[in-house]
């Protein structure tokens, strides 16, 4: 076939779709069903500048400094002057946004200077999505869909990517082989015992890449949402960041609200800064959870029916009760280290989406540019390998990076172990959760240094965060600094010495300093 995706969410349906409307012979390959995908569960919106008085210049300025100086800054000019027309196409294909007096309902979250995030049902964006991008797919006639299939590694020949090795839906091995191959398999959220993701969310993508040799970028860069409803449901119900643009603000077990004292913008600052304090003071005072406050938040069953839901079903009335909210894992800023057209060191291997690390989130992502990244960066790489692309350039994330790939020869050999998902996750929440240390970040290291027996989906499924564990920790103990959602707890200040990023195929990584023309 002409191309082989990886993933059914927002990413790789935007490219299969844009694929097929070339006419080009296209395989999905979703290891559950089409629509089980960290997509469909995104409360937020899509960030957009979608009318005045919004800028792309003030948009791009927003991004940038959630990103902590860490953001390529090329990638980011192309996320948001790319991204209206992308949002308007998807809009094209069926999905419906909400509106107010006849036009978009554009709302403001946590970072952004104006109102520019549409949403769809209040807080069911990412539902809606994955349903217009699913009909568009099913209605094209080259896009062969292949659900409950588990991708197991990169099909590499020549020093090309030429497919992958799976398990069909009853376990038996196959090749699926393709001139081009896109890996938009999402994040690895299931690395951590609090979570946001769904379970599909386990790194699958970015262990495939690791094990092929291919560079990830940013890995330490592990976004907590601040807010998830602590709850012992899984994954943890998110908490919306638009609750804190309509007037929702964070307390204390005091009742006294403590993002004033924090951050300029208080309750809207970047996640990585709520997430921060949330975090101290649930460690200083010895507390599960904190409070937001929504009473405030007029008409919240219709303004937010996913959320009034959630709530509801423990007991909950966000009218009158104070919620109870702790940090949950969310979004991997890092990823498979891409160029400006989403191309890997692997030639024939191309990444989008949250498994991908494309330069535009940085040392932290700015709330509701990742949905439009996955819209703006999939097309590209159709458009580049229509226009004969098949190699990386050393641009964006990659401008200045090796560019080599490791062989697998000389890959390190790992003892055969075993740990179980639950000990994983508590491993990786303790050791390299929001506030992270050396000895935590070592203990990590010394745990994950294994291999374990693959055999089905499930233990695959575990060495795949085994492979990013390795990498994300790896990369978190070279950092030594704060910056960002990477917060260490013996280096408390952010370096000018490591304003750059960790590259590996591995989890001893390589530092490359950001160029002088992309320092923001």
């Amino acid at each position: 076939m002409d191309l082989l995706v990886l993933g059914s969410g927002i990413a790789g349906l935007s490219a299969a779709i844009h694929a097929a409307q070339r006419g080009w012979t296209v395989g999905v390959i979703t290891k559950g069903e089409l629509a089980t995908t960290a997509t469909r569960y995104a409360q937020g919106g899509v960030a957009a500048v979608l009318g005045d008085p919004d800028t792309t210049e003030l948009h791009q300025t927003d991004t940038l400094v959630a990103g902590a100086g860490l953001c390529d800054t090329d990638a980011v000019h192309i996320l948001v002057t790319e991204g209206p027309r992308r949002v308007r196409e998807l809009m094209e294909l069926g999905a419906k946004f909400d509106e107010k007096n006849g036009a978009l309902a554009l709302a403001i979250e946590g970072g952004h200077s104006l109102p520019r995030v549409v949403h769809a049902g209040g807080d069911a964006t990412g539902a809606e999505i994955e349903r217009a991008l699913a009909e568009a797919a099913h209605a094209l006639p080259n896009i062969d869909v292949r659900e409950r299939c588990f991708s197991v590694d990169v099909l590499v020949e020549q020093r090309r990517c030429v497919g992958v090795r799976a398990l069909d839906p009853t376990g038996r091995p196959m090749e699926i082989r393709a001139r081009h191959t896109i890996l938009a398999t999402g994040g690895a959220g299931q690395l951590f015992a609090v979570t946001t993701n769904p379970p599909v969310s386990t790194g699958d993508g970015i262990g495939m890449a690791l094990r092929a040799g291919v560079s990830v970028a940013d890995v330490e860069f592990m976004q907590f949402h601040p807010t998830a409803l602590d709850h012992p449901s899984m994954p943890r119900p998110l908490l919306s960041e638009a609750l804190r643009g309509d007037g929702a603000v964070l307390r204390d077990e005091h009742g006294e609200r403590f993002m004033v004292g924090e951050h300029p913008l208080a309750d809207l600052a970047p996640r990585d800064v709520v997430a921060r304090a949330i975090a101290r003071r649930l460690v200083a005072r010895k507390l599960p959870h904190l409070w937001l406050d929504t009473t405030s938040i007029e008409d919240f069953p219709e303004r937010f029916p996913t959320i009034w839901a959630s709530a509801q079903s423990v007991g909950l009335d966000p009218r009158v009760d104070l919620l109870p909210v702790a940090p949950a894992a969310h979004y991997l800023s890092g990823g498979i280290a891409t160029d400006l057209d989403g191309a890997s060191t692997l030639p024939g291997l191309w990444s989008c989406g949250e498994a991908a690390c494309s330069g535009v989130h940085g040392a932290n992502r700015l709330a509701s540019n990742s949905l439009l990244d996955g819209l703006v960066f999939a097309p590209r790489i159709v458009e580049a390998i229509a226009a004969g692309k098949d190699a990386p350039e050393s641009a964006g994330v990659l401008r200045g990076a090796p560019m080599e790939v490791l062989t697998p020869d000389l890959m390190p050999a790992r003892p055969e172990g075993s740990i179980s998902l639950v000990a994983l996750q508590s491993l990786m929440t303790n050791g390299a959760g929001v506030l992270r240390d050396a000895e935590s970040l070592e203990r990590c290291a010394e745990r994950v240094a294994i291999d374990v027996d693959a055999h089905d989906a499930a233990t695959f499924e575990l060495r795949n965060l085994l492979t990013v564990a390795r990498s994300l920790v790896g990369a978190a103990l070279a950092r030594e600094e704060s910056r960002g959602t990477h917060t260490r707890l013996d280096f408390p200040d952010t370096s000018p010495e490591f304003l750059g990023r960790f590259f590996g195929a591995g989890e001893t990584p390589w530092f490359v300093p950001l160029p002088v023309e992309a320092r923001t």
